[in-house]
């Protein structure tokens, strides 16, 4: 986002301690309408679109690979396994790169590296994936591809 169209000044002051959010985010575009169906066309919105048109929410409702897909699957998921409440949380030992927790019966891993990674203990049915295709079983234990993440049910 240029400088001259960031327009948060609740923290436009002490740009360097307190950045502003601005510089990263853009209005949803709802559809592929040249306003994207957030706003008529012609309308300057107070701040513009992103450069990618692709990813409106109604390209998102048409492909279930989608993050707005995703959402809905662990809104279903927290319903279905936890009764829609926040259970106890537990971060178990992972490796430098994940993050890897229990809450109620599901264990919650994800892979923010750019190696598969060995997932310690015993790996349950898997309920969610962020990728089709898990990267296999290691000596150790299950692996989990780059930049993906699963949700298991203890065994």
């Amino acid at each position: 986002m240029p400088p001259g169209l960031q327009r948060d000044v609740m923290t436009m002051e002490g740009a360097e301690s307190h950045p502003n959010r601005d510089r990263a985010r853009t209005p949803l575009r709802w559809d592929s309408a040249p306003g994207g169906g957030f706003t008529a066309d012609g309308v300057t919105p107070w701040l513009p679109f992103g450069a990618d048109p692709t990813g409106s929410v109604a390209d998102q409702r048409a492909n279930e690979d989608s993050m707005l897909w995703l959402c809905r699957r662990l809104i279903a998921l927290r319903k279905s396994e936890l009764g829609g409440r926040v259970a106890r949380y537990r971060r178990l030992d992972s490796p430098p790169g994940t993050w890897v927790y229990q809450t109620g019966a599901l264990v919650v891993a994800a892979n923010l590296s750019d190696e598969p990674v060995v997932v310690p203990g015993p790996a349950g049915p898997v309920l969610i994936a962020t990728t089709d295709s898990p990267a296999g079983d290691g000596a150790a234990g299950p692996l989990l591809a780059p930049w993906s993440g699963r949700i298991t049910r203890q065994p």
